[in-house]
């Protein structure tokens, strides 16, 4: 299932899937040979999950998975299953591209590939959703508001938050001196009992 390639431009090894025949296989790589462990694949533990499709490349993360993104364009296994007509299109496409008509062209594409680039980056409307979240949020907010000045707000106020109580704590305040330095009694002028005027 793996292929190493040896790369005589950089000093790694490049891994290539291509189908074989074999139940085991993996990839040597020089990481293995270092002590770590080896990439390793059962084709009966991948392919009923893959189902008839090839793997072509490592794809996003070295799984055999089929996955649309911009950021990576080539997945690890081709879109459609194998069928006769893809078959003979891809035998076809070792030719000459000129003798292939666009429809043919066009369907060896969708064979590999779910959707186009500007397919995958086109406006899909998920703002939608989000302005219908964040308006919904605002709505539950609005009427969780008004529950709470309706329901838990409108509770029999105590006697100490009316003004004729905090009046009264006030010149109790004043009388005790509570403050004299820069709190409520020094800006209360006690020789004629008013308010200073600063």
């Amino acid at each position: 299932m793996f292929k190493v390639i040896s790369s005589s431009v950089c000093k790694k090894s490049l891994t290539r899937f291509s189908i074989v025949a074999q139940a085991h296989t993996a990839a040597a790589t020089p990481a293995a040979a270092h002590g770590h462990h080896a990439v390793t694949f059962k084709q009966a533990d991948v392919y009923p999950r893959v189902g008839n499709r090839e793997i072509v490349g490592f794809g996003r993360n070295g799984e055999p998975t089929y996955f649309d993104a911009p950021d990576c364009p080539c997945p690890a296994v081709r879109w459609r299953e194998e069928t006769p007509e893809i078959k003979a299109l891809r035998e076809k496409a070792k030719g000459d591209w000129s003798n292939m008509t666009v429809a043919e062209k066009k369907a060896l594409y969708r064979a590999d590939f779910r959707s186009t680039l500007s397919e995958m980056t086109a406006p899909d409307g998920e703002w939608k959703f989000t302005v219908g979240a964040l308006l919904a949020a605002i709505g539950a907010s609005i009427w969780g508001y008004y529950f709470f000045v309706k329901a838990i707000y409108k509770s029999p106020k105590l006697e100490s938050s009316s003004a004729e109580h905090q009046a009264r704590m006030l010149e109790r305040m004043i009388a005790e001196g509570v403050g004299r330095v820069e709190g409520v009694s020094s800006k209360w002028d006690y020789e004629t009992g008013t308010w200073k005027k600063n």
